[in-house]
């Protein structure tokens, strides 16, 4: 019997149980331990507040919206902090992903002809190296990539109007969320286009056009993209082979010090062969079209051992594929029938229920036991000030030594009470908010030194003074002489030093 439109299917709600699970990392603590957030929650502040004289942009930056990659997660970003502020609105932007990527697994699983029940594999798989790294707006590319190629398979095979303007829109939202999910959503499109059937080449292929058009304006009329294009033609592989697959699990699910998130893996990967072992003997439900899916995370995988660490601007690239390689190896799973698949979804869901309680724990007690006393620092500047980062003390004993989760922590001061900032992204071509001419801050221009931020032993007092008015310190090494810096507030984890009158 079909249900009425407005009757919500029973399987519907446990996946958005499934859902609200996931995203249980975003919301449970107010400084998540993930290494760019604070650049990412500052850059939402800025889009939403640049006209804002209580935050005092307007003089120092401009908008470069339309010349960046990462429009989507800002352009949402900036819509739900009209309705509850910067801060929740970026707790929400982490959510649309963390709980995204289930849902978006499903509906690719569906449209494959694949069990859906496979979509609990995903979430154990959603706080992984990149999403800790604070890579929001790539991370939040890929439920949008599932969804697009969701819309792919299903056009192909019966082409409309409406689902071929789903595909539009979805394949334009892709792109503008970030580049490199939207080369997978191809590397699909290619894998699952109908190339046996030539009368539906045309109709399939239409959608498809206006992002063929983006990605010519990407490589041609940025500087991003004309940039990555000429680094990709000189890429060389990260790490030898043997090197590469030894540091795969680092470059994918190794977020913590201690062994408890290899455990986790440990188990899904131990469901997942058991669903495998009890699908024995029955017969694959696989629409057809499905057969070519295997080349995404060959793909993938060929992409983490063919490219380099450097594409531009952009740190990491070649490491980026070991996340996806993981993600798009989950459509080739098997869930059993009957009592054997209940089983093995209950298991799959109690890994990942698990996987998410050990996150918490793990975010909880950086909360508690390192962030420290950081809002008492920052309650002594004053507003629209200059502030500039000194991050001595930049690691975490909760997190992977992979991480640096204080490294940018100087852009919460930016959050709260504007002003400029120092170590942040302003002035790199892909971002989306540069200074205005004139206004680079002393050492800046075109952009600081390579690994300032990394290295604050090395920056001198003549690169701060007298343009900023505070230097935000975590950790000790940060001696500035008389008549330029004196403390005015010194806590147990950071110390502020304010510039002396003039």
């Amino acid at each position: 019997m079909q249900l009425p439109p407005w009757r919500v299917r029973p399987s519907t709600l446990f996946y958005l149980l499934v859902a609200l699970v996931a995203t249980a990392p975003a919301w449970i603590v107010e400084h998540p331990p993930l290494q760019d957030l604070p650049f990412h929650v500052a850059t939402l502040r800025l889009i939403r507040s640049i006209h804002d004289p209580a935050f005092g942009f307007t003089d120092v930056y401009r908008l470069n919206l339309l010349h960046t990659e990462y429009l989507l997660y800002y352009l949402v970003g900036w819509v739900l902090s009209l309705f509850v502020g910067v801060k929740a609105a970026n707790v929400g932007m982490m959510c649309l992903y963390l709980g995204g990527l289930p849902l978006g697994m499903r509906t690719l699983l569906r449209a494959l002809g694949r069990d859906e029940r496979l979509a609990v594999f995903a979430v154990p798989l959603g706080v992984n190296v990149m999403f800790c790294f604070g890579l929001l707006p790539f991370v939040f590319g890929f439920p949008l990539m599932l969804f697009a190629i969701a819309a792919a398979v299903r056009h192909f095979e019966r082409p409309t109007r409406g689902r071929g303007g789903l595909l539009g829109v979805l394949t334009v939202a892709t792109f503008y969320a970030h580049v490199l999910p939207f080369a997978i959503f191809g590397v699909a499109c290619l894998a699952l286009f109908p190339w046996t059937r030539p009368r539906r080449w045309v109709p399939s292929a239409a959608p498809l056009a206006l992002g063929l058009a983006l990605v010519a304006w990407w490589i041609l009329g940025s500087k991003a993209g004309g940039g990555a294009m000429t680094n990709l033609k000189d890429s060389h592989p990260f790490a030898p082979y043997d090197g590469a697959i030894s540091q795969f699990l680092r470059w994918s699910t190794n977020v913590f010090r201690d062994p408890s998130d290899e455990l986790w893996i440990i188990l899904l990967g131990v469901v997942a062969l058991a669903g495998a072992g009890l699908s024995m003997g029955e017969r694959d439900p696989a629409a057809a079209a499905a057969r070519g899916w295997f080349v995404v995370p060959v793909a993938c995988v060929a992409g983490y051992f063919t490219f380099g660490e450097m594409l531009g601007d952009v740190w990491m690239f070649g490491q980026r594929f070991a996340v996806p390689a993981l993600l798009t190896t989950v459509p080739l799973l098997r869930m059993p029938r009957g009592g054997r698949g209940v089983f093995v979804t209950a298991a799959a869901f109690a890994v990942a229920v698990g996987s998410m309680v050990n996150v918490c724990k793990h975010f909880v007690a950086f909360e508690k036991d390192e962030v420290g006393d950081l809002d008492a620092a920052l309650a002594t500047m004053g507003p629209r000030a200059h502030v500039a980062g000194l991050i001595f003390d930049r690691g975490s004993s909760t997190m992977s030594d992979l991480y640096a989760p204080f490294l940018h922590f100087v852009s919460y001061y930016q959050v709260d009470k504007g002003g400029v900032v120092q170590f942040a992204y302003t002035g790199f071509p892909h971002w989306p908010v540069q200074y205005r001419d004139g206004q680079y801050p002393p050492m800046t221009y075109p952009k600081l030194r390579l690994r300032w931020e990394w290295t604050p032993e090395q920056v001198s007092v003549r690169e701060l003074y007298p343009y900023y008015d505070y230097v935000l310190a975590r950790g000790p090494g940060f001696n500035p002489p008389p008549g330029t810096y004196h403390v005015s507030y010194r806590g147990e984890r950071w110390t502020v030093y304010e510039r002396d009158a003039r």
